[in-house]
């Protein structure tokens, strides 16, 4: 089997590419709180409630931008991780160290789990470990624009593929569907994951 390696970064660059938009958002509620400000202030001649106002916009454009910077720093920790498949094993690194191993021979479950919000992800379970990875780390790469993004959101190819060569390297592993995949199969729609 070649080696497989999937950089955990779909996250972060599906987070990032939403910049302008929520810059955009950021800069429309600062001039929509300036705006009702100002119109308290001239036509209320009231300043107290032009400030409450002001403090109010303040807040939430420092909240919405604050939400994006921890989302991005989590995303971009997250980023730094690899999930390597290969003959002996699925190996996850975290900036070039091992972080955990589960060889083929100690693989006990292989979990496909799918949500409306997140899409599909595999998780691979070991009696003393877990390795995951999702769909979005499959189908987005560096060079996308949030359009193409959203349309590789739905691509399940990759992710079936590699669910069959996990079960092809580690037969003795139970199959399990949690959330959507579950009924997707209970559905006998199973073929989209």
């Amino acid at each position: 089997m070649r080696q497989i390696a999937i950089q955990r970064q779909g996250s972060f660059l599906y987070a990032k590419a939403w910049r302008n938009p929520v810059f955009l958002l950021a800069f429309v509620c600062a001039v929509a709180g300036a705006g009702a400000a100002y119109f308290v202030l001239s036509r209320f001649d009231s300043p107290l409630i032009a400030i409450i106002i002001g403090s109010l916009t303040l807040l939430v454009v420092s909240s919405i931008l604050t939400a994006y910077r921890a989302a991005l720093w989590v995303f971009g920790r997250e980023a730094r991780q690899v999930v390597e498949i290969n003959s002996e094993g699925i190996r996850e690194k975290r900036d070039g160290r091992e972080r955990s191993f589960i060889p083929w021979a100690g693989v006990r479950e292989i979990e496909v789990a799918s949500t409306f919000p997140a899409g599909a992800s595999i998780r691979i379970k070991s009696d003393f470990s877990e390795i995951a990875f999702s769909n979005v780390d499959l189908v987005v790469t560096p060079r996308m624009t949030l359009r193409q993004m959203h349309a590789s959101l739905g691509e399940t190819e990759p992710m079936r593929e590699l669910l069959a060569r996990l079960q092809e390297r580690a037969p003795q592993a139970e199959v399990s569907r949690k959330g959507l995949a579950r009924r997707l199969k209970k559905n006998g729609l199973d073929e989209a994951l």
